[in-house]
Order: structure tokens, then sequence, then C-alpha cells
């Protein structure tokens, strides 16, 4: 059987291909198509599948990520969407929760708030309440409601999200609700809070619930689309969707809760990359995913990826489990130019896919990151995506020349060099912000460089960190596809409870945690896999009284007597302890949110074969012209694939590959482990 990962990117598609006969890997890159994503994925898969030689029946797993959903919110071309809510709360979304604390612009006289999720001529209120308790004080106004839907509907709304207050507590007026605009009304998508984020948190469940309701209608078309096409080029293979919290899920899901693929292209990288340090024994790893239009960091402890319960996407409020990933506009298509001050700034705008970077010689004019490591000598033109993508060093010169050297007085590689720096200063503080300021000393874990431009200023990075050890693993140019063969199956459930470990009773938490479980492992139970092969996570969101943040906590499994409750309140203060370097003595620990994570087991760590040496002895391919910070230097050119277990060769060289290089310093060193892998020693500067 064949295993197939495509990642949809911002400027290119990768695909991987894993034959689990005989270990091989064969892998390739095709432009994305922005207007509608499935061309490219498509031509991604027949690709493949020329190059591999393989039979369409051959395929039987596909594991896919796409930025779909995120260029949705973020350039606001979701459905037209109507929001329905408990009478005097419509305006829930514009009062938000004091998003601005912690924002740089907090101060700004000349702020423009973000566009309105949903509009509130599109918002409107029934009569219902339920009580923070969970009574039901006024039940529910069904012909009201059918009014509110049907006029919604006149106006041409493609999708309603339908939020009651407290419904958490008790969701019987919001289930009846969806019950009765379902029944009558089968043109539009209708999402409701407890179905999507039945969490307390009024504007939070329904940003989050709003959120769905926008991507509702294009990402069901578009699950739908993908995987008829798939069929129809006569591939039966099970399809999978990556989500944001680093597992893979049917179409059918996705199409019901798109919410869950927000993070969908990342999360494959981060996911290949827990695998990896699991297989080499590393304790953490600092992952940096660039590709064409963002840097994308995240970190992995023990083997897991770090996870964060709430995330903000342009703004706006998702309360859904996803990978903890910061990202910022600094991909190989980030646009530098010269601000007001004269400075050099990349980003946040992108070249990307179309027209692409100057060198892609698609009619991109502006210089762009990728330009700049062309003209220094950090991306090879002849060898990029294995030579069937030449690039057009002359065009990468004018660009650079006419919109930053000229302006500034300095020659095309000063200025070319300048970017690089400024780029690399970029990355090296978002790599701080997910370490340092959350207490972690980046000297503690490895930094794994992936995406086409990842590689390129990987040592550079490490060395600004001074992160000792790079691991370059297989295939960084399409590691996030490759993430896909690797992933299992996940979902998560929650439900709140809202009190202090001391006084919650041990029978009502173990019931609570029994339906989550159950909850949880429908989908893989549904999907055909055994108890054997489902394992379940628990964890407590906790607090100290007052406060109005949480932190999660593992719970032990099984059935919990007090002194398991108890527990969970111990862990929290050492949590609380590590993270923040203090604790509360004598304060209430209050757990707020219950939650179970199910996964089930359908991906392994494929490990590519490795070369071993049979007495020849380790050559360069050629020389490189490369600009190392310290001047330009003709260095050792090595091919990746010549590269073979226990290789050790110490630096200044170029390793290069299908879609990457990376420049090796002087008082740098490679070796080759056994899994393919390649260990950068990272010397001192």
């Amino acid at each position: 059987m064949r295993r197939v990962g495509i990642d949809v990117g911002g400027t290119f598609t990768d695909v991987v291909m894993f034959d689990e006969g005989g270990g091989s890997v064969l892998t390739t890159k095709v432009p994305t198509t922005p207007a509608d994503p499935t061309v490219g994925a498509l031509d991604g898969l027949r690709a493949i599948l020329a190059l591999s030689g393989a039979a369409a029946e051959d395929i039987g797993f596909i594991g896919h990520g796409t930025t779909i959903a995120t260029n949705m919110v973020i350039e606001g071309k979701g459905a037209k969407t109507g929001l329905i809510t408990t009478r005097g709360f419509r305006d829930i979304l514009e009062l938000r929760r004091a998003w601005r604390h912690d924002r740089a612009d907090l101060y700004d006289l000349f702020f423009e708030a973000p566009r309105e999720l949903v509009p509130r001529r599109l918002r409107a209120e029934v009569t219902e309440r339920t009580l923070n308790d969970g009574t039901i004080e006024t039940a529910l106004d069904e012909d009201g409601l059918m009014e509110t839907v049907n006029a919604m509907i006149e106006d041409g709304v493609e999708a309603i999200a339908l939020v009651f207050l407290n419904s958490p507590a008790n969701a019987a007026n919001e289930r009846r609700a969806l019950e009765l605009a379902r029944e009558r009304v089968n043109r539009a998508f209708i999402t409701g809070s407890i179905e999507v984020n039945p969490e307390i948190m009024e504007y939070e469940r329904t940003s989050t619930t709003a959120v769905n309701a926008i991507l509702g209608p294009r990402c069901a078309t578009y699950a739908t689309q993908f995987t008829d096409k798939v069929r129809d080029l006569g591939i039966r293979a099970d399809i999978y969707f990556m989500q944001s919290n680093g597992g893979l899920t049917s179409p059918e899901a996705v199409a019901g809760k798109p919410v869950t693929l927000l993070e969908s292209g990342p999360a494959g990288g981060v996911t290949a990359v827990a695998r990896l340090c699991e297989r080499m024994g590393v304790a953490g790893a600092i992952c940096g995913d660039m590709g064409g239009t963002s840097f994308d960091i995240s970190l992995v402890r023990g083997g897991r990826p770090e996870m964060r319960n709430e995330s903000e996407l342009h703004s706006y409020t998702v309360r859904c489990p996803n990978i903890d990933i910061i990202s910022i506009g600094a991909g190989g298509g980030s646009i530098a130019h010269i601000d007001e001050a004269g400075g050099v700034r990349i980003g946040p705008e992108s070249a990307g896919a179309d027209p692409g970077p100057a060198c892609y010689g698609r009619g991109g004019t502006r210089p762009t990151v990728t330009d700049c490591n062309l003209v220094l000598g950090h991306v090879d033109p002849t060898s990029f995506i294995g030579g069937d993508f030449a690039l057009d060093r002359a065009a990468a010169e004018t660009a650079i020349r006419t919109h930053l050297a000229e302006p500034l007085g300095v020659t095309v590689e000063e200025a070319a060099l300048t970017v690089r720096q400024v780029a690399n200063a970029l990355m090296a503080q978002a790599m701080r912000l997910i370490t340092v300021e959350r207490g972690y000393d980046p000297r503690d874990f490895v930094y794994v460089p992936y995406g086409g431009a990842g590689p390129v200023h990987a040592v550079d990075l490490a060395r600004e960190l001074d992160v000792p050890t790079v691991v370059l693993p297989p295939m960084p140019g399409v590691f996030s596809a490759f993430g896909m063969l690797v992933s299992d199956m996940k979902n998560d459930t929650q439900a709140s409870i809202v009190e202090n470990v001391s006084d919650l009773d041990a029978d009502r938490l173990n019931a609570v945690f029994a339906d989550l479980e159950k909850a949880a492992a429908a989908p893989m139970r549904a999907a055909g896999l055994a108890d054997t092969d489902i394992v379940i996570e628990r964890r407590a969101d906790c607090q100290y009284l007052g406060q109005g943040q949480t932190m999660p906590v593992s719970v032990a499994p099984g059935t919990l007597d007090a002194a398991g409750v108890g527990a969970i309140g111990r862990d929290f203060q050492e949590e609380h302890r590590r993270h923040w370097n203090f604790d509360i003595e004598g304060r209430p620990v209050r757990i707020v949110n219950a939650r179970v994570t199910a996964i089930g087991k359908v991906g392994a760590f494929l490990s590519p074969p490795a070369r071993k040496r049979n007495g020849e002895a380790l050559a360069p391919a050629g020389t490189a012209r490369v600009h190392f910070d310290d001047g330009i230097a003709e260095v050792p050119r090595y091919r990746r694939d010549d590269l073979c277990i226990g290789d050790s060769v110490e630096g200044p060289l170029v390793v290069e590959e299908l879609s990457s290089r990376i420049a090796i310093a002087s008082g740098d060193a490679l070796e080759v482990m056994d899994d393919a892998t390649i260990v950068i020693t990272v010397g001192k500067r």
C-alpha cells in the first residue's frame, strides 16, 4: 500500500508518497492554485502517481492539510453569516473581552477595529433564557426563532450560528433551536455553540461558533470536491484531513466543524517533529516552518507538541484545541521594502504563489527574501525543485537594485545581505517569544527547520539563540506533507464544570469524564478502529479562585477517588509554580473545564531508507559561492542523496536537496544519522 500526504501551502503544494512495501519515498512540489486549491492538490497527486509509476488502486491512505480556512478568515471571503442569540446579547461579538489589553496598538489614537465577524444587521435575538446553574427560566419561542431564521434566509444568508446564553450548563433550548432550524431549512449551513465549543465564556464561545459558520459552506464544498476529484482518479483510499490539534479527521467531520482546520497545514510538520523527537530520544525541539508566506514556530517537549485551547486569528478569538503556533510574515515570498524612516522592512505582504518572487519569472517585480537568498548563494537557481523550476537570478538582482540597493546607496549583495539579516532578526525574536518569554531556555532544545526556506536560515537562527544543535529532518522542504503520513486520528471533547477542587464530588467528575471519553472515541470506532488502537488522554483546565485564565493539567486515567481529585489541584499548583515561578498559598483551586482527547492509531513514523557507504569516499558534487556573515566563500557543495550513514563533515559547505539548501559555516559540523537525519553541531561566534 502507498500512503500520500498533500499539504497545500500559500506558494507551493507539497506531495509525499511512501511505499509501505518497499520503504521508498517520493516527493514533488507543484504551484498552489489560490483560485481553487483542489486544482493544485490534484495536480500534485497526478504528478506523484506519474513519478512513481503506481496505479490509482495502489494508494490506500491520503492525508491532506490545507490553508483554505485560514485564508477565508483573513481575507474575509467566508460565507454570509447570521447570528441568533439570546435576547439582550446581540452585540457580544462587538463588546469582546478586553481584547486589546496585550496589543502593541493599545495606545494608538488612530486605531481602527477589525471588521465584525457578523455585521449587526445580520445578528438577531430570540426569546429564551437559561440561568448559569442550568435552570431554564424561559422556554424557547419557537415561532419567533423560525421567523428570524426565515428572514435571514430571504436576506441571502448562507450560514447561521446559534449561540444561547449559558447553554454549556443546559443545552436544551439551543439543541431544540438547532433541531427546528435544520428540519425546516436545508439551504443554509447551521451550527450551534453546543456542538462547536460547549464551554463557558460567552464571547469566546460566540466568536468560535461564528467562525465555524463563516467557514462552513465553503469548507464543506471543498472537502466534498476534493474527495470527489480523488475518487474520479480511481483512488479508493481512506481520506483524512489534518486538524489544528495535530490529528486527522474525516471529510465528513471537517464539513460539520471546519473551525478545526485553521492551523491544518502547519500542524502536520509539528506532528512529524514530535515523532522524530520520540524516535531520536530528543527531549525538546523548537520547530521552524518557513514557507513562502510565513514563518511558523512551535515547541515539542517530551515527544508532544505544546498545545493551547484558544488562539487569535486576525484579531478574532477561536477556542478549540490546537498546536501552539506563532506565525509571523517572514516567509520566502515576503516582500522587502524601505519604510518611511529609510529602514529595511520585511512583510507582512507576500508575493505568494502568483506572481511569486521576482526570480520565478512570473511577473513579480518587487524583491523578496527568496530573491535575496538567491543572490547570496543560499538558493541554487539550477537545482530548485530538482531543477524543474529554473530561477532567474538577473530578475532577482533587478528587483533588489531598483527597490533597495539604489535607494539605499549600496550594492545589490549588500542590500540582499541586509534583508537576510532583518529576516533572521525577526525570526529569532519570534523564537524567543515561544521559549524565553515562556520560561524555557533555548539552549535546552534542538532546532528542527523545515519548509522550503526553513533550512536556508537554520544555522544562523540557532547561533543567534545559542541553540547547540540543528536537526535537519529528511525531506525538509515537504516535511509538513510528510507529517500527514505519520499522524493519528484525533478528536477532542470538553465540558465546563466550574467548581473548587475541595468541593468537587469524585462521582460527578468521573461521570463527566466517562461521557466525554465515549463521545471522543466515537469517530474512531465508527472508522473501524479497535479499542486497543484508541488512546484516551484526560486534562482539566484549572485556575486559582479569582484568576481569569486557566492552565491545563493532566488527569490520571481510570476512576478517580477523593485523593485523585485532590491530586489535580496539587498538580496545578506545581505547574503554576513552574510556569510563573510562584503559587498562591491557601487560595482555592478551581476546575473550570474537563477535556478528553481520543487518539486513534493510524500513523507511524515512516523512516526513509538511508544509504550505507560501501568503501567509496565521500566527495562533493562541486562548489558553491555563498555569502556568509563574515564574507563570500567558495565552498564544497554536497548533494544530500550522496550522504550516507555515519558521514561527518566540517564546514564551510552547503548541502542541497530537492527543494532546499543549507549552508554550514566554518566551525560548524554535520553528521548523518541512521535514519537519514542530519545533525549539525553549531559552533560559537
